[in-house]
């Protein structure tokens, strides 16, 4: 009897189960960090300071030209800065206060505003506020003359916001925007757009840009870390592709040498129906010590099995119950009998048999220990099988059991309950004359064997 493991090669589903988690865990990290490197005032004056008289004295001029951030405006972000940097946002907010007044007064340009605009983004971010700070950013993406590379980190921070606020189709959007004006592709862009259609459930247009974050790095010398890949392969698993599947995991274990990799691999390898693969990829797992769970030792003693090496296969098992990993159950103690089995050990199958039949709820396999009992020659034992085997009942050929025990009978010298046993078995039409056969033989042995028994008898007579 096989083990309920090998009835079906479909065990991808309980592994695609088992890496979900995994793989949210890794694109809940990808979403990073989404504040901006630490803002200091000298870079929003990089054209110098503008030298003016006190602003707060003279009527609010036209909006000025230049794009460079007055005396006045530099020395309240140096105070944010400060007051951001000892945690006291609430400070800090108030000076950017002042500063939105003199805005809504046109005293602000664009270089002021986008500062400011900035800043109270990086305070929304430092208080997890980030629905305020994507507020800010989208105002500043309002402002003309944005220089291209602010435009692009803008975009940049849109995305991630949209990202950590769950909202993904969004969070897609503003990188894909990004992309098209970044002069320079972004591996991690391409990153967090892969996994936004994974959390989507968009596996399909998830890989194309996973794949390019792969190129990028790859071009760069960069390393890709194994998290990248476990999403590769989560995605061809969800989309059913094994082959493309298979190949990444081939890949990482190369790369990784992880444990469970190479029991998903040698499960890949049987989805695709490449057992041979299979059975090496088992073998070699096993012999690193990879194979920990009891699924994963079971599936490599069936290769063993289908591959004609049953001795290796019940040495498998045998260690995995010895070791408390494979479970002493019906199921699996049958199976060790059957590798025993065919790998003639019948005496060594006969005890996991035994119990197996104790747990089974029929007769079934108290009926298959009878005969091996039978074939180790230990024919008292075979009977008493045969007895529980009726016992227990729901024989699905009772009448083809019935003529076995008439053979253990018959080499008991036990005709009188072999003939029984025979006439049991004619009663099925199935073995209607083959029962009947075994009765004239055995009524004929039974004849023969009392004669011999009455001339001994008769001998030690005459010889007292």
């Amino acid at each position: 009897m096989m083990p309920k493991a090998m009835q079906s090669r479909s065990v991808l589903p309980l592994v695609r189960k088992t890496l979900a988690g995994a793989i949210c865990t890794a694109a809940a990290i990808t979403a990073l960090s989404v504040a901006p490197a630490a803002l200091n005032v000298a870079g929003f004056a990089g054209v110098g300071l503008v030298q003016a008289a006190d602003e707060g004295r003279r009527p609010p001029p036209e909006t000025r030209q230049s794009e460079t951030l007055s005396r006045q405006v530099y020395e309240r972000i140096n105070e944010v800065m400060e007051l951001r940097d000892m945690e006291n946002y609430a400070g800090a907010r108030a000076i950017l206060d002042e500063l939105r007044q003199m805005d809504e007064r046109g005293r602000l340009n664009n270089r002021e505003k986008y500062t400011m605009w900035l800043f109270y983004a990086s305070l929304d971010q430092a208080e997890e506020n980030y629905r305020g700070a994507l507020d800010y950013y989208r105002r500043i993406l309002t402002l003309d003359t944005l220089a291209p590379d602010v435009i692009e980190q803008t975009w940049y921070y849109v995305g991630s916001l949209h990202y950590v606020l769950e909202e993904f189709r969004e969070a897609i959007e503003a990188f894909n925007t990004y992309n098209q004006i970044a002069v320079t592709p972004n591996d991690d862009v391409y990153l967090r757009i892969a996994t936004a259609y994974y959390q989507l459930e968009d596996y399909r247009s998830a890989v194309d840009p996973l794949l390019k974050n792969m190129e990028i790095r790859r071009a760069k010398a960069a390393e890709i870390p194994q998290s990248t890949f476990s999403l590769l392969r989560a995605l061809y698993l969800n989309l059913e592709d094994y082959p493309n599947a298979y190949q990444v995991l081939r890949e990482m274990v190369v790369l990784f040498n992880d444990p469970a990799d190479w029991g998903l691999l040698a499960a890949i390898a049987g989805q695709m129906e490449k057992f041979a693969e299979q059975a090496q990829t088992y073998y070699v797992a096993n012999a690193g010590g990879y194979l920990d769970s009891e699924a994963e030792l079971v599936n490599l003693a069936s290769q063993l099995y289908n591959n004609d090496n049953p001795y290796g296969c019940a040495k498998i098992i045998n260690k995995g119950m010895e070791e408390g990993v494979i479970e002493q159950d019906e199921n699996n103690l049958s199976f060790l009998a059957t590798c025993y089995q065919l790998a003639r050990e019948d005496a060594k199958a006969a005890p996991y048999l035994e119990r197996a039949a104790e747990m089974s709820e029929d007769g079934e396999l108290y009926a298959r220990l009878a005969r091996v009992y039978m074939t180790i020659g230990d024919f008292e034992k075979s009977i008493e099988a045969f007895r529980k085997a009726f016992e227990k009942g729901g024989l699905d050929r009772a009448d083809q059991v019935y003529l076995t025990q008439a053979r253990a009978y018959m080499e008991l010298n036990r005709y009188d309950e072999a003939i029984q046993a025979a006439r049991n078995a004619a009663r099925d039409s199935r073995s209607a004359d083959s029962g009947q056969t075994w009765v004239t033989v055995l009524t004929r042995e039974k004849e023969r064997y009392d004669t011999l028994q009455r001339q001994r008898r008769e001998l030690a007579e005459f010889f007292r």
